[in-house]
């Protein structure tokens, strides 16, 4: 397995629960996984990972009945994450970075009172196409809770989900991640013959997990920062700082120092004054000045019909 698997990773421990034969290994899925995946890796811990080359799979397996495996994906279905700060130079606005948005039909509104029905708006027009980056999105007003909802090809009643902002941030990255129904359901696996015999067909022979050496380490590194996501830091043009296929994770504090006044973290051997504002293609790698957003974890589903607004946040269309 060559390291640059490893690299091509989306946007995640468990004790030692299963109780069958040690399967931790390197598998060559081949076409034989309902995923579609190249390699899996099955860690001793009970940790996996799908690895391919759109991105990665991270999930838990478990010993089902003799030599039965589980692994089972660690997201179940599409959801809406929000990450939120307070940004003192939007003075009674919101604003909102989209990721991921474009990736379905998908709907946003910012605060509802208690017995109103819910008015959605579109966040891209309908056949929206040639995306770009980025899209961000400023409301002339605050809320206390933020509304999503999405229409995907296969689901068109996916509920409504409601984020609070007990915090009173103003400025949000908001990141929708679509999961066909398919991808996110366990698959079954049979230990033989030093390998695993998929329920799908297809045997995969195993190797042994040290002929990966160090992709195996960064693997774990991986997975153990996936299952800590409850902050990230990102530049004004909301580049990753520490991006979480990085060797060594990053300590913000190495060569930042919080300034309270921007509510950011300054690198003040390189920040200039005002360079957040400078949102250029030359800007996108610079690491100068970087924002914490802290997830917001509050949020209810509900499965209530609502209004649509037509007139959608972004249009896009390609001739």
């Amino acid at each position: 397995m060559h390291h640059g698997l490893l690299i091509l990773i989306s946007m995640g421990n468990l004790t030692n629960a299963q109780s069958g034969a040690d399967i931790s290994g390197i598998y060559n899925l081949g076409s034989s996984s309902p995923e579609g995946g190249n390699h899996l890796v099955v860690l001793e811990n009970g940790d996996y990972a799908i690895l391919h080359f759109g991105g990665m799979q991270l999930g838990k397996w478990k010993n089902t009945e003799k030599n039965v495996y589980q692994f089972s994906p660690n997201i179940q279905g599409s959801k809406f994450d929000l990450y939120g700060r307070h940004n003192k130079a939007l003075e009674g606005k919101t604003k909102i970075f989209f990721k991921g948005f474009e990736n379905g039909e998908t709907f946003i509104q910012l605060g509802k009172a208690k017995d109103e029905e819910y008015t959605m708006q579109r966040v891209f027009n309908v056949g929206a196409n040639c995306f770009s980056y980025h899209y961000e999105h400023t409301f002339e007003t605050v809320s206390n809770s933020i509304s999503f909802a999405s229409i995907q090809y296969d689901d068109p009643k996916s509920a409504i989900i409601t984020i609070q902002n007990p915090e009173g941030y103003n400025d949000f990255v908001a990141h929708y991640v679509e999961v066909n129904r398919y991808e996110a359901e366990p698959f079954y696996a049979t230990f033989k013959n030093n390998g695993l015999q998929m329920e799908e067909g297809g045997h995969s022979d195993r190797s042994p997990l040290e002929e990966a050496g160090d992709d195996v380490k960064h693997l774990k590194k991986i997975i153990e920062r996936n299952s800590n996501m409850d902050t990230i830091y990102l530049n004004p043009s909301y580049n990753v700082f520490g991006q979480i296929d990085d060797e060594e994770p990053r300590d913000i504090h190495e060569f930042h120092v919080y300034n309270e006044q921007k509510n950011a973290f300054i690198d003040t051997e390189f920040y200039v004054e005002g360079e957040e504002n400078n949102l250029s293609d030359d800007s996108f790698d610079v690491m100068s000045i970087i924002y914490e957003y802290r997830l917001l974890k509050e949020n209810t589903s509900d499965e209530a019909s609502y209004k649509i607004i037509e007139k959608s946040l972004f249009e896009v269309n390609c001739d």
